[in-house]
Formats: structure tokens, C-alpha cells, sequence
């Protein structure tokens, strides 16, 4: 039996126009939580993706967690889980359905949403070298599972009725095109840094900053849940764990209360860098907490009614590139 493909949709109209299944249109929930998914040293840093080589971090800069949320209406939830890691795939984990299952509970493993932040310094999670072959990553992984599936009990216990808050704003001078067409050929941007202001301005690049947020009858913050496009790659190469600029978001917007548990999702930044790749953490930081203000002061609107749906078809994962 094949995998399922699981889709969140909410709008005003979502109900009336999409011809997909809808729950009622009864009181949304959510709940959230974090759990810190810290490797041990051991459990190290792609050094060549290419000769498929990996090293020990030397340190801990951050811890890297699990941010999940939970969001439930009319008897159904699903599970949003973001990772403070550079990517998963179907060999690291053992198999998706295999991983899957470990970390279902009362959330069924189609409901869950797994995600990374794609931060360079985590772990090679993603098989281009033996580590996923090595106890060590196993005993990590097994570990991994049980915060995620732990950090989603959690999130259920704590589910509260909620309104729904979405803000969008523009963040410019931290993310550029990272591959530079010259006379002779294309070259990277990190090859030519600083950046010049006429490179750091081509287009095509995605600056916004959305913001979905859910406060609870009292109008406290259940959680902040941040996209936006770039590499998290300030503090590539260097030998320390780091949750790099998404974790310094979710940091910075959980020095208040205003804003709850904070989630990041990552786009589309095949082509995206920072203009300050291997920089240094002093950027990452200033990267995150530059959007953490603009989340901040962006002009939410709430969503008076939220229907809320899941679209199931069957078939493969989403994760298989040769699903379409």
C-alpha cells in the first residue's frame, strides 16, 4: 500500500473552491512545544559532499530542536515538525514509513509534517557519507524519534482554543542569488565577497517574510510560525553545531511572550544565499533577529472563520522525486 500525500489548506474560500474534503467550521486548536534533538560531537559535520567525508564538531554553539505544533479541528490533528537540521531523506532514516511509525501516537504518520530548517551546522543527515551507518547516528536517530514523538504528546496536551493571525512584510539586504553569471561563466557569490550592492539587488529574489500566528481566547501567543528564503549558511564550515540564523529567529521571538513557541520554514533557496556565506555566527544572529523584528512589527490580520482541511491522495511520498 502506498504512502499517503498529506495537505494543509486554509482561506476564506478555501471551502468553496477547492473540491477537496472540508472539516466544519468549528473551533481551531493549537498547541506547541520544543525538544532539543542535540547530537552528540560525534555525530558530525559533511566536510565534502562530493568525497562523501565527515568530521566531528569541535563544539556546541546552540542546541538544534524540534519545534512542532499541533493543530486540531472537528476530532482531526495534524503535526507540524521543525528540525534544526540540514536535511533528512529516505536513507538516513531507515525508511520514511519505518521513521514515521516510531513517532506516530495519537496523530497518525500521515498527519505529521516533518521539516528542516536546512542549517549547514547539523549533522550530515542525509547519507552522503557512512555516519548514518554508524551506531552513534543510529542511537541519535532512535533518540530524535522519541523527542519528536514526546514533543507531539506534549503539543496535544496543551491544545487551546485559538484565532488565527497571518502578517506579511518585505526583508531586504540579507538574501541575494548565490550563482553570478560573468564573461567567464558562473561563479558563486561567496567567491567574491564583500558583495557589491548591484548583485545583492538582482532579481529574482523572494524578501517576504509571512507570519501565521495563534493566540488563544486570552489573546496570549500559542505560537509564531515564520517563513522565509535564504541557506542558512553564515557559519558554513565551521566546526560547531548551530541552529544558525532560523534558530536565532525562533530565539529572538522567544524572548518575549508576544510571540509564543517559533517555528521556521524554509522556501525555495536552491538559489538563495546570504551575502555573508561563512561569515560567522555575529550574522547569523543579526540575520535572524532582522526578521524576528520585522515578524514583530508586520500588521497581522485574523482570519475570522478558518475552515481547515486535509487533502489525502493516494500514492507516493512527496519526498519521491518521481511523484509529479
Amino acid at each position: 500500500m502506498g504512502r499517503l500525500r498529506c495537505l494543509l489548506a486554509a482561506g476564506f474560500e478555501l471551502g468553496k473552491k477547492a473540491k477537496i474534503s472540508m472539516m466544519s467550521k468549528e473551533l481551531l486548536f493549537a498547541g506547541a512545544t520544543v525538544a532539543d534533538i542535540t547530537p552528540p560531537l560525534e555525530v558530525g559535520l559533511l566536510t565534502s559532499s562530493v568525497n562523501g567525508t565527515y568530521e566531528p564538531f569541535a563544539s556546541i554553539r546552540t542546541p538544534l530542536y524540534a519545534r512542532v505544533l499541533v493543530v486540531k479541528n472537528s476530532g482531526e490533528m495534524i503535526a507540524v515538525v521543525c528540525l534544526d537540521l540540514l536535511a533528512l531523506n529516505d536513507t538516513s532514516v531507515g525508511g520514511w514509513d519505518n521513521f514515521k511509525s516510531e513517532i506516530a501516537s495519537a496523530i497518525s504518520a500521515d498527519r505529521v509534517i516533518l521539516t528542516c530548517t536546512h542549517t549547514h551546522n547539523a549533522p550530515e543527515s542525509v547519507a552522503l557519507s557512512d555516519l548514518y551507518l554508524t551506531d552513534i547516528y543510529k542511537d541519535w536517530l532512535r533518540n530524535v524519534q522519541h523527542k519528536i514523538k514526546g514533543a507531539i504528546d506534549k503539543a496535544i496536551s496543551l491544545l487551546k482554543p485559538c484565532r488565527v493571525f497571518i502578517g506579511l512584510d518585505t526583508l531586504a539586504g540579507y538574501s541575494m542569488q548565490r550563482r553570478i553569471p560573468t564573461p567567464g561563466g558562473v561563479i558563486m557569490s561567496d567567491s567574491i565577497q564583500p558583495i557589491a550592492p548591484e548583485l545583492l539587488e538582482r532579481e529574482p529574489v523572494d524578501r517576504r517574510i509571512h507570519s501565521i500566528r495563534f493566540k488563544d481566547e486570552l489573546n496570549n501567543v500559542i505560537a509564531t510560525l515564520v517563513h522565509a528564503v535564504c541557506h542558512p549558511v553564515h557559519e558554513m564550515c565551521m566546526p560547531h553545531l548551530s541552529a544558525e540564523f532560523p534558530g536565532e529567529l525562533c530565539f529572538a521571538l522567544e524572548e518575549s511572550e508576544e510571540n509564543g513557541i517559533a517555528l521556521f520554514l524554509n522556501g525555495a533557496a536552491g538559489d538563495i544565499n546570504p551575502p555573508t556565506v561563512s561569515c560567522g555566527p555575529d550574522y547569523a544572529v543579526k540575520h535572524g533577529r532582522a526578521i524576528a523584528k520585522v515578524v514583530e512589527n508586520s500588521d497581522s490580520e485574523m482570519i475570522a472563520s478558518l475552515p481547515f482541511a486535509f487533502l489525502i491522495v493516494p500514492g507516493n511520498s512527496l519526498l519521491d522525486p518521481e511523484v509529479t
